[in-house]
């Protein structure tokens, strides 16, 4: 249930709490008028016993009756209506506390994977340093007879296919790596939300 449904909810029972304080006042107050009457109509039967003060009396004493039993309807009810105050307020109460708890966790697992990662980039360059990779042109070398310390002669005809082969394949391994390494850093973007 939305907040502003619980929100018109305890309203609702407010107004009905309201209402209901009004008619327990309202009735306690006509209780206490009849009771004070009823010791008037009890001191005029005391001096005077006759049909008619005892019909008075009992009269009266109904009347307490009546009243005491709607008084017990009504406190009742009231009850229930706090009851039910009670229950949308906690509930209430609840929903806040649910709301904050799932933002704190998604805080705290944003804030894990930060960390985890930050510690998989200090090992991975632990590993990388000093292994760049970059004596890929070794075997190529080896083709045309050259130690992998020497260098291709671009003046030399011989070594023009392989200094070609050499540089479309750099190329293209470049271009490829960079691609797989925008992809990479999207998907760590989209792990870690922060934009790298």
């Amino acid at each position: 249930m939305g907040l502003f449904t619980k929100k018109t909810e305890l309203e609702a029972l407010q107004g009905q709490q309201e209402k209901l304080a009004q008619q327990i006042a309202g009735l306690q107050n006509k209780l206490a008028q009849v009771q004070s009457a009823k010791v008037f109509a009890d001191t005029d039967l005391m001096i005077e016993d006759n049909a008619t003060n005892k019909k008075r009396v009992d009269k009266y004493a109904k009347a307490i009756e009546g009243f005491q039993v709607e008084l017990e309807k009504l406190s009742s009810d009231a009850q229930e209506v706090a009851s039910k105050i009670g229950a949308v307020n906690e509930a209430e109460k609840q929903a806040e506390i649910d709301e904050v708890a799932s933002a704190l966790e998604k805080e705290v697992e944003l804030a894990h994977k930060r960390k985890l990662l930050e510690n998989k980039v200090d090992v991975l360059k632990n590993k990388l340093y000093g292994s760049s990779g970059l004596n890929y042109n070794a075997n190529m070398k080896r083709l045309v007879g050259l130690r992998s310390t020497e260098e291709f002669d671009s003046s030399n005809p011989a070594h023009a296919p392989y200094i070609e082969a050499s540089s479309k394949a750099g190329a293209s391994g470049i271009a490829k790596a960079q691609k797989d390494f925008e992809k990479l850093i999207a998907e760590m973007e989209k792990y870690i939300e922060m934009k790298l």
